[in-house]
């Protein structure tokens, strides 16, 4: 245990051994770096491993291709009708919906990626909209971002 000393008992001190506190510059006392001196910290609590499970891996993030292509005056409007599919499956993060654009057409890419606070969240909506048929020529082909190793794997052999 770490004793305590509190300013009242400094004070007696000094005067006993006839030192005039108001002389000394505080502030001017530099301790040691990484040494507390006996003094406990009061952020211990900070050193102390977080109990907060995350997932290794990009669990919940899902890849949806096959979506349209479209210039930058429709981004809005293809935005909102994916988030408007997928929102109703889970909770998307705070942007969690990214559309990768052509920097050279400024056009989408055809695919986006939708990140969900879990991958329970991410797996159902798989389930739920692989093959929704968008339009005639736009059926949704969902993976999870995690299966990205087992395609580049396909395209190596």
């Amino acid at each position: 245990m770490v004793d305590v000393t509190y300013m009242g008992e400094i004070t007696a001190i000094a005067a006993r051994i006839s030192v005039d506190l108001s002389q000394i510059d505080l502030d001017s006392i530099h301790l040691p770096p990484s040494e507390d001196c006996g003094i406990p910290s009061d952020d211990d609590d900070l050193m102390e491993e977080d109990p907060l499970e995350f997932d290794a891996g990009f669990g919940n993030i899902l890849v949806v291709d096959n979506l349209l292509v479209v210039p930058k005056e429709k981004f809005e409007k293809l935005e909102g009708v994916v988030r408007k599919i997928y929102s109703q499956l889970g909770v998307i993060k705070e942007d969690g919906l990214w559309m990768p654009i052509n920097p050279e057409t400024q056009k989408t890419l055809g695919y986006c990626f939708i990140e969900y606070n879990t991958p329970q969240e991410a797996e159902l909506s798989k389930e739920k909209t692989h093959g929704y048929k968008l339009d005639r020529s736009h059926i949704f082909a969902v993976n999870m971002f995690d299966d990205i190793e087992k395609f580049l794997k396909v395209v190596d052999e």
